[in-house]
């Protein structure tokens, strides 16, 4: 079984966020691309575009809704603050969000608009999509982690 991740960003962004979690830097691939193309062609939210490649903004429930007040609330707060920090308590996270030509580029904007999601494929078969609905509002790990363990042949024991 193999764990891939995707993310915005740049390569380097990439590298920092593999090298701080211990994780595997090939299993970690970067879409630098402007249009955010692998979230677009995955269909999650805000990723899609008009015929004039302009952006459609699903609305602020698409970044803010009460599906991502449920997932704080399922997480408790105190989890977000280990992660976040507070004010003079720095957490763990550092923003590694994609970088533009200026404080308001507009292309690195409409990026960190765009909501992801979670899959488990097995070959060519897909047996979980899950569309994030808003920010934080994820597929739970460890339901993603039964579907992918599932989808591995066990070891039978011998007896």
């Amino acid at each position: 079984m193999k764990l891939f991740v995707v993310g915005i960003g740049s390569v380097e962004s990439g590298r920092e966020f593999a090298q701080a979690l211990d994780f595997p830097s090939l299993n970690l691939l970067v879409d630098e691309s402007d249009e955010t193309e692998a979230y677009r062609l995955a269909g999650t939210r805000n990723s899609q575009r008009t015929s004039d490649n302009k952006q459609i903004f699903e609305g602020i429930e698409s970044m803010w809704s009460d599906k991502t007040n449920d997932s704080l609330n399922e997480r408790r707060k105190e989890d977000l603050n280990k992660i976040v920090g507070k004010p003079f308590s720095p957490g763990i996270y550092k923003p590694l969000m994609p970088k533009g030509k200026s404080f308001f580029d507009t292309r690195v904007i409409e990026k960190t608009l765009v909501q992801g999601g979670s899959f488990v494929f097995q070959g060519d078969n897909c047996l979980v999509e899950h569309m994030d609905p808003a920010s934080g509002a994820h597929l739970p790990l460890t339901d993603l982690m039964k579907s992918a363990l599932g989808a591995v042949p066990q070891p039978q024991l011998q007896r």
